[in-house]
C-alpha cells in the first residue's frame, strides 16, 4: 500500500468531515452528519492487509481527534484517544466482515461504511463516557446515552447514502494504491481485476 495516498485522501477526508460534512447534517434526525472518514477507512480495510489497514485506520483517527471539529472550543486541548480508537474499532469490523462481501463493489463499500460510521461513533461516544466517569478529570457530562445512540445510528444510514459516491470515486482510485491484498474473493467469481 501506497502511504503517501492514504496520506493525501485522509487529508481529504477529514478536511471534509471538520468542514463540509456540517452543511449536510440533518437536524431533523438528530444532527446526523455522514462520515467521510468512515468510507476511507472501509476502502482501506477491504482492500489492504490486515496490519496496514489497522495502521491507517489509527492515523486517521488521530487526524479526526487532531481536527477542529473534534468537539474542543477555542482555548481547549485536544485529546487524541477518542476517534482514534474508535476507528481500529470500525476497521476491526470491517477486517471480520471481509471474507464474506465482494470488496470491489460500490455498494459493499456503501453498506459497510455505514457500519465502520456507528462503529466509530460508538468508540468515541465510550471513550469519552469513560473520560467522564474517571474521578481525576473535570470534563464535562457527555450527552444522554439515548438521544447520543440515536444521531449514531441515523448517522451510520446517512453515511451509506453517501458512501454510494464517495465509494465508487475510491474505487476508481485503486490503481494508485497498489494494494497487496491476499487472495480472496475480490469481485464476482473470484476473478481479480
Amino acid at each position: 500500500m501506497r502511504w503517501w495516498v492514504l496520506l493525501v485522501l485522509a487529508i481529504i477526508a477529514v478536511g471534509l468531515d471538520s468542514g463540509l460534512m456540517g452543511v449536510f447534517t440533518l437536524r431533523g434526525l438528530g444532527h446526523a452528519t455522514p462520515s467521510a472518514s468512515a468510507c476511507l477507512i472501509t476502502f482501506v480495510a477491504l482492500q489492504a492487509r490486515p496490519r496496514a489497514a489497522l495502521w491507517a485506520a489509527w492515523v486517521i483517527g488521530c487526524m479526526l481527534d487532531l481536527s477542529p471539529s473534534s468537539g474542543g472550543g477555542v482555548g481547549t486541548v485536544a485529546i487524541v484517544g477518542p476517534n482514534a480508537l474508535g476507528a481500529v474499532a470500525a476497521t476491526q469490523v470491517v477486517l471480520l466482515l471481509r471474507p464474506v462481501v465482494f470488496r470491489r463493489r460500490v455498494i459493499t463499500m456503501a453498506v459497510v461504511s455505514g457500519l465502520a460510521a456507528i462503529c466509530l461513533g460508538l468508540g468515541a461516544a465510550t471513550v469519552e463516557t469513560v473520560r467522564w466517569w474517571m474521578p481525576w478529570t473535570h470534563a464535562l457530562a457527555p450527552p444522554p446515552a439515548g438521544p447520543q445512540v440515536v444521531t449514531i445510528g441515523f448517522s451510520g444510514l446517512y453515511t451509506m447514502l453517501v458512501g454510494l459516491p464517495i465509494g465508487a470515486m475510491l474505487l476508481g482510485t485503486s490503481r494508485f494504491w497498489r494494494f497487496d491484498a491476499p487472495a480472496g474473493q475480490l469481485d464476482y467469481a473470484g476473478a481479480r481485476r
